[in-house]
């Protein structure tokens, strides 16, 4: 028989990865948006499109712990939940 699982969206598979890994007593927020380049010099990131960089952050209490940056937004959130992994393999602890 063959299952039609749930495959969660890449914004949501990075809360998913967070609460696997540090547990559910955090809270954390994922947001993400387009910055253009003139941004993304700025903030020292190399930017190789004329439509900017999507930028995504993972926010636990306010502050944010992890970044990461692609022109498609799909694999900015898959960068994302890469950082989460080694923050947890790094041993952060979140206070």
């Amino acid at each position: 028989m063959v299952g039609f699982g749930f495959k969660p969206n890449p914004k949501a598979q990075v809360g998913l990865k967070f609460a696997e890994l540090f547990g559910k007593e955090y809270k954390p927020e994922v947001r993400g948006g387009r910055i253009t380049q003139t941004e993304a010099r700025s903030r020292g990131l190399r930017c190789g499109t004329r439509d900017g960089l999507y930028l995504a952050e993972l926010l636990v209490e306010g502050e944010v712990i992890a970044t990461a940056s692609h022109p498609d937004w799909r694999k900015a959130y898959k960068a994302l939940v890469l950082e989460v992994e080694k923050l947890f393999a790094d041993g952060v602890a979140l206070a």
